[in-house]
């Protein structure tokens, strides 16, 4: 065992560049660009889901009067109890 005490740094000054210190830069330096990508990220899931809604007949988009009075029978005797 030497006598004298070497001093090693306890970061080094020169490491690797991981992935990991990539996004720890871009998330630090690109705030107007992360605030975009969320917007639409949100946009693109909102149109998914009404796509998926659509396809799958749950949502009614291009439905005429008596379709809707047909649905609103049809609401009133399931949840009334099939009193008309």
């Amino acid at each position: 065992m030497s006598i004298f005490r070497k001093n090693k740094p306890v970061h080094p000054l020169h490491r690797e560049w991981t992935w990991k210190d990539e996004v720890i830069d871009f998330w630090l330096t690109n705030k107007p660009l992360i605030g975009i990508i969320l917007v639409l990220t949100c946009i693109c899931i909102l149109v998914y889901l009404l796509g998926v809604a659509s396809a799958t007949g749950h949502l009614h988009m291009f439905s005429t009067e008596a379709n809707r009075y047909e649905h609103m029978e049809q609401v009133v005797l399931y949840y009334g109890g099939g009193l008309l």
